[in-house]
């Protein structure tokens, strides 16, 4: 349901107490995608789940525009 825009949509995980940020990766074109986390990626402290509207700008900070962000719940 994201609107068709140049560029990509990028997954990232923020830590809400100091607004860190991870990413995690690339929506695809389909309905789901699998994004893979390291083992030692702590949930607890990344809490916030954010998909952002990125450019094909070789710049791998977070662009700044939030599509969607929500909590993650166990």
């Amino acid at each position: 349901g994201l609107p068709l825009q140049p560029g990509y949509y990028e997954v990232w995980l923020i830590d809400p107490n100091t607004m860190e940020m991870t990413a995690i990766g690339q929506l695809g074109d389909g309905n789901d995608v699998l994004l893979p986390l390291s083992s030692t990626t702590d949930l607890r402290k990344y809490r916030l789940v954010d998909i952002s509207a990125e450019q094909y700008d070789n710049d791998q900070a977070h662009s700044g525009k939030s599509m969607l962000r929500g909590q993650l719940t166990t």
